[in-house]
């Protein structure tokens, strides 16, 4: 396939140093300096202590081109209408790799044929401009918002072994799945400035997952049989070392994803009040807004 990747983060480069060894990869990041490192050494991914390097290609978001088979939108949630502003036809495929829920509706809205939602369930840390570790293998969940699955069923029948595809028949379940193991870890780790295993070596910081975990439950009591309590301990202890995509963030002074994790469940909540995860909101913006003076 011929697949655009909007966004150059962890995530977008992940995608891109998998997918470009076997489809067209066109990668749209906004720096110039970015862009020219990635036309000259590709996309380079470190696993398990050995690297691989994928050419790609590399353009503006200001000329994308018009004959793409899957459009990516791997950009921050506040990134989203901003990305689109640029004129993707409405007959390209998107898919939509955001945390959060703050995107469901505006997927809702968009003219686009086809639209797909994605969870992303592989750990990701951004290097340079060009080269992304990827700290974790795991899976990338999508489901079909509307339109028909085609360039999913090509995305899983030409997969990568350490970068699987897995069909997921309901977006907001699936999505919701990948809430609640967001709105845990990722705020409390950026706030305690720790890597996720500590959130169950500290019996102080379990307990937060718990409260936390309970007013979410509180709010989607259907979710108890999707993911559990244990399960996202689970996740904490097999991902003991990663730094979670917030806490990174944080700690380079980059706006977080806060808005669309935590900000929209308490928006979702009212007039139901969630103090925990409002108290959490609170300190994450609070040091989203240090790191950004200084």
């Amino acid at each position: 396939m011929d697949i655009g990747i909007i966004g150059a983060g962890a995530v977008g480069l992940l995608f891109a140093g998998y997918l470009g060894k076997r489809h067209d990869v066109t990668v749209y990041a906004r720096r110039k300096e970015q862009r020219e490192q990635l036309e000259a050494r590709g996309v380079t991914v470190w696993r398990e202590g050995s690297k691989e390097q994928t050419d790609v290609g590399a353009k503006s978001l200001s000329s994308l081109d018009s004959h793409h088979d899957l459009v990516i939108l791997a950009v921050k949630g506040y990134d989203l209408e901003e990305s689109l502003f640029i004129t993707v036809p409405t007959d390209t495929p998107l898919l939509f790799i955001q945390n959060g829920i703050g995107h469901m509706d505006f997927l809702k809205t968009l003219p686009h044929d086809t639209v797909m939602a994605a969870s992303v369930e592989h750990g990701a840390l951004k290097e340079n401009d060009y080269t992304v570790l990827h700290k974790g293998v795991g899976v990338t969940n999508i489901a079909l918002v509307r339109g028909v699955p085609v360039p999913l069923q090509r995305l899983m029948k030409e997969e990568d072994e350490a970068f699987p595809f897995e069909e997921e028949e309901d977006y907001e379940t699936m999505l919701l799945r990948k809430l609640f193991i967001n709105a845990v870890i990722n705020p409390l780790t950026a706030i305690a400035g720790c890597v996720n295993g500590e959130m169950m070596s500290n019996p102080h910081y379990n307990a937060l997952i718990r409260e936390v975990y309970g007013e979410l439950l509180h709010l989607y009591p259907r979710m108890e049989a999707v993911i559990s309590l244990e399960d996202i301990e689970s996740i904490c202890l097999n991902t003991a070392q990663n730094r979670s995509s917030m806490l990174a963030d944080v700690e380079n002074g980059r706006k977080t994803e806060v808005e669309s994790i935590l900000g929209e469940i308490i928006r979702k909540a009212s007039p139901v009040d969630v103090p925990v995860i409002h108290t959490l909101y609170l300190l994450v913006k609070g040091k989203e807004s240090t790191g950004r003076q200084t």
